[in-house]
Order: structure tokens, then C-alpha cells, then sequence
């Protein structure tokens, strides 16, 4: 009856939203998600690239590639369109053919049904650029895909970004903080250097949005620098840009139904799909921290001695449960991973279970390998803390990117020119 009750409790979960609105001008943003129960193992990156981001750089030979797995009984036929947004990740005021050389819409015609699984699904993939279209200008994109019979509800949103390399840009993360020093929180500093481009009001024409292993709840957007010289703006001494140090992200390897993984305490087949139960999850915030290599956030799809896992991996419902004498009133807790979209909702929150005195939360996961946190995120606020659960401990290998956007007087979009990635040693 447990595991009964929990398949039915996931469908209910499953990531089912609505477009975010900005506050200020009422237009819609954009985010990389899925409109309907039956879309799974959403993902959209440059997979060319070691970290991978939704990146690639103009006029080049590299491509994103975006992938989902569809639970529908039949096979869609799905289309996609291409818009062009601003900094903020909302549709700008250019027509496609500013943007695009080609055609911005199509079909998904690569698709694959999976092979061997008590879960059926068909596997769908999108390269971009392809033959029919290419990005003119840089700057961010959003791919919305649809049901052709229905061209005006996007099943899904995926974000990617397309650069133009014109200036340098270099992060440094330090844990000498403006408010501790190797204590619990770590700064970083942003350096652009253009010396051979022309910016002629840095201060009012650049914006540089800087994030903490891609989540976007403690984002951070810089409208001026803190000084700049003659071809050089920086962006240090900012207490903007003081992140929490947090922990190391949790790992958890399902690559194999008859393999256990560390913290994997059984995988059982409860007709007719596989559970995965792991052990309980241990509040780190009071240990001392430890060390261990992990891919800050991001999931693969994976699956032992198969050919292909995109098309013959298997979903297993995946349990988690977190031990806590008293449930947050303050607060509630989430699950925080790319498997979740780094976001806040019904699909990542925990349940509090009083007869067990544990959080628990099942998600759909398909083989392969994940990293994963418990955040914390106070009532009204969206802004979540590893300091509960996690702790904060300034060893933590955390991953930082900036990316850096030109706006010029009388431009009508916003240019990506640089980004950097850095990693805190």
C-alpha cells in the first residue's frame, strides 16, 4: 500500500507549470520546464563541453542538443518555434528575421520509441543550428516545442545561449570574504577586459548575471561595476556577490537495477515498475565537511551494457527521505538538482511525515546518475539556504559562471559578448 500510495502521490507531482511574469512590464519569462505530466528527462546543453551549459559560440561549428522522453500512449507530432529574448530571459521586440537565417520553426522528426522498459516512452532530440536554421546575433534563445494541433500551448520551454566572443572575462572565488574569512560563505570578483571592442558606457550598457552551479533562486545581476579603467571593468569587493559556501552535492547512482549504490538501500519491482529506496539521508549541517568529486547539480543519463541509454534506460520511482524529530513551520524543504529544474515547486518540496518523523519525496528518475541537495527555503521567500540541512563549510568546490550582456544606446536587443566559468579549489 506505501508504494501504492506513492506512484500515485508522484503523477500528482509531476512538473506541471505555468510561464513565470515579470512584476514590472507583464511579460512572460522563460525557463527551461515542461507543461505536461507525460514530459520527462528534459534537458538542453552543449554536451561538446566539459562543464556543460546551454552555450555555444557564433558562427561556430558547436550545437545544443535538446532531449526529452514523452509518456504519451501514441507517438506526437511535435513542433518547435525559436525566440529570441532579452538579458532577463523575455521575448524582445525583434522579428525572426533578425535573428535567424532560415527557418525559426520545424518538426521533431528524430525520435526513438524505448526498448525493453515497464515504462513505455519515446525519446525525441533537437540539434540547433541544424540545416534549416542558424542564429544570426548572439544572446539568449529560447526553443518552445508544441503539439502541431495545438500551436499556441507550448508543451515546453528550453533555455540556451548563443555568444560572441568579443571580450575577456575572468572569475576568481575566494573564500576571504567581506563578512568572514575561511568561514561560511565565499565571494567571487568579475574582471571584463575589451581591448580591442568598444564600450563606450559600461556602466549603464552592460550587464553581467552571475550564478552559483547554474541555480537560478540566488542568481545575481550586475548593472554597474564596482570601478573600471581605460578597456577593463570589475567587479570586486561586491557583498552582492558573497554566495554561501554550502556542501558538497549528495550522489546517487541508479545506472544499474541489480547494482547498489552506496546510499541505495534497495531496488525492489513492485508490479509493474521498480522502486528505488535509499538509505536515510543524514543533516550534514553539524558534520565536518567532506570531500568528493561531483558535477555540481547536473544529472547523465546512463545505464550498464546498454548500446543506447536514451532509449533503453527504465524510470524507477526513486524514494527520499530525510529524518527530522520536528517538521520546518517556517519554511519548507526541496529537493535541489538539474533533475528538478533547480526550481521550487510541487514536483521538488518534501512532505512531512509525522507518524515517521521524516521528510520524504518520491521523484520519477530515469537510469543514470544525479546530484542532489536539501534546501531550505523560508515561507515568502525564494531564495533558498544549505545552511539548515547541508551546513556551510568554505571548502566547498563550488562552480560559478558569469555572463556578460551589451546593450548599447539605441540597440534593440541585448548581445551576449563573454562569459567565464570558474571553479572555487
Amino acid at each position: 500500500m506505501k508504494y501504492i500510495k506513492s506512484i500515485l502521490l508522484a503523477f500528482l507531482l509531476l512538473p506541471v507549470s505555468a510561464l513565470a511574469f515579470d512584476a514590472d512590464n507583464g511579460k512572460p519569462v522563460f525557463y527551461t520546464e515542461a507543461f505536461s505530466k507525460d514530459i520527462h528527462s528534459l534537458q538542453c546543453e552543449n554536451f561538446s563541453h566539459s562543464p556543460y551549459y546551454p552555450i555555444i559560440e557564433l558562427g561556430s561549428s558547436q550545437f545544443i542538443t535538446l532531449k526529452f522522453d514523452d509518456f504519451s500512449p501514441d507517438i506526437k507530432t511535435y513542433a518547435y518555434r525559436i525566440v529570441h529574448c532579452n538579458a532577463s530571459w523575455q521575448a524582445d521586440e525583434l522579428s525572426e528575421s533578425q535573428y535567424i537565417d532560415g527557418f525559426t520553426g520545424s518538426y521533431l522528426s528524430d525520435y526513438e520509441t524505448s526498448q525493453n522498459t515497464f515504462f513505455t516512452y519515446t525519446h525525441f532530440e533537437l540539434r540547433f543550428p541544424n540545416d534549416e536554421a542558424t542564429p544570426s546575433i548572439s544572446g539568449n534563445y529560447v526553443i518552445i516545442v508544441y503539439d502541431n494541433e495545438y500551436p499556441d500551448v507550448p508543451v515546453i520551454t528550453a533555455r540556451f545561449m548563443v555568444v560572441q566572443s568579443v571580450v575577456s572575462v575572468q572569475c576568481k572565488a575566494t573564500a576571504q570574504t567581506d563578512i568572514d574569512v575561511n568561514g561560511k560563505h565565499q565571494q567571487l570578483a568579475v574582471t571584463v577586459d575589451y581591448p580591442e571592442y568598444n564600450i563606450n558606457q559600461p556602466s549603464t550598457e552592460l550587464k553581467v548575471v552571475v550564478q552559483q552551479n547554474r541555480r537560478l533562486d540566488n542568481q545575481v545581476v550586475l548593472d554597474a561595476p564596482t570601478f573600471y579603467e581605460r578597456h577593463t571593468v570589475n567587479y570586486k569587493l561586491n557583498k552582492d556577490l558573497i554566495f554561501e559556501a554550502g556542501n558538497e552535492f549528495r550522489t546517487l547512482d541508479i545506472s544499474a537495477r541489480y547494482v547498489l549504490d552506496r546510499d541505495v538501500k534497495s531496488i525492489d519491482f513492485f508490479k509493474p515498475y521498480y522502486h528505488v529506496t535509499l538509505y536515510p539521508s543524514a543533516i550534514r549541517a553539524k558534520k565536518q565537511y567532506e570531500s568528493w568529486r561531483t558535477v555540481n547539480g547536473r544529472y547523465v543519463i546512463n545505464m550498464q551494457s546498454a548500446y543506447n541509454p536514451d532509449i533503453e534506460g527504465d524510470y524507477l520511482f526513486t524514494h527520499f527521505t530525510l529524518p527530522m524529530e520536528l517538521p520546518y513551520l517556517d519554511g519548507k524543504v526541496y529537493i535541489l538538482s538539474q533533475a528538478t529544474g533547480y526550481r521550487f515547486d510541487r514536483y521538488s518540496v518534501m512532505n512531512y511525515n509525522y507518524e515517521t518523523n521524516e521528510y520524504e519525496a518520491v521523484l520519477l528518475l530515469k537510469q543514470g546518475g544525479y546530484n542532489y541537495m536539501y534546501v531550505y527555503v523560508p515561507n515568502h521567500s525564494d531564495v533558498g539556504s544549505l545552511a539548515e540541512v547541508e551546513g556551510e563549510f568554505w571548502q566547498t568546490g563550488n562552480e560559478y559562471a558569469a555572463f556578460v550582456y551589451y546593450r548599447p544606446f539605441g540597440s534593440l536587443y541585448d548581445m551576449l559578448i563573454g562569459y567565464g566559468v570558474t571553479f572555487f579549489k
